[in-house]
């Protein structure tokens, strides 16, 4: 049986035109440290490192959300499932990661002087890029992990994501420690010539809860 290799760096620069050096990380020592003795787990206790389908991971993100009880290609769920919603959840694979947020911020021209007054009125939410490659365990289209996207991506409602960095972003007091983020768009481009491969693009937006209170 013929061997294929495929390298992770170079389908990523295929797809998204840059050549992530995470996929295949040479982390030098530092001092005092021994084998073994990394840090496991963020601060939000995200792990840096898990197995993936396709070998070891670093920074995996995890996205959970409520499994409506359909099969994977529509079907009607069993019944002995009625009635429940367990949690589904989903090692994304391969992703890497990027954050970006504004500040809204009103201007005042001030009369025969230099300069503005600049009045910040508030932080924008945290729009989240996650870029990945899904590879499949044989040399057939990966079926089941690009339908397992398309379920988390369904969702109207906001889902839960577990990162070691976007932990940081959102696991804080003023958030109410909230996880949850709202998968706004998908993207599932081809790289041609190989069919077990299929990169994707995630972008998520932070999601808060609010507290209204009616005052008559």
């Amino acid at each position: 049986m013929a061997k294929v290799s495929l390298s992770l760096v170079d389908l990523y620069k295929e797809a998204f035109g840059m050549r992530p050096e995470a996929f295949k990380p040479n982390f030098p020592k530092t001092h005092g440290e021994v084998d073994g003795m990394r840090t496991g787990s963020g601060m939000g206790g995200s792990p840096y490192y898990e197995d993936g389908i396709n070998g070891r991971v670093f920074m995996p993100v995890t996205i959970s959300f409520e499994d409506d009880g359909q099969m994977a290609f529509g079907g009607a769920g069993s019944n002995s499932n009625a009635g429940q919603k367990p949690n589904k959840s989903w090692l994304l694979p391969n992703p890497m990661v990027s954050i970006e947020s504004r500040k809204h911020i009103i201007d005042t021209a001030l009369t025969e002087r230099r300069g503005t007054v600049k009045e910040m009125i508030n932080t924008s939410d945290y729009e989240i890029m996650i870029r990945g490659l899904i590879v499949g365990s044989t040399h057939d289209f990966p079926e089941d992990q690009v339908a397992m996207l398309r379920d988390a991506y369904e969702q109207n409602k906001p889902v839960s994501i577990a990162s070691a960095v976007t932990d940081i972003f959102l696991l804080r007091p003023d958030r109410s420690g909230s996880d949850k983020v709202v998968i706004a768009e998908m993207r599932l481009p081809v790289i041609r010539g190989v069919k077990n491969v299929r990169p994707y693009e995630l972008k998520l937006i932070s999601d808060e809860t609010f507290n209204l209170i009616s005052i008559e």
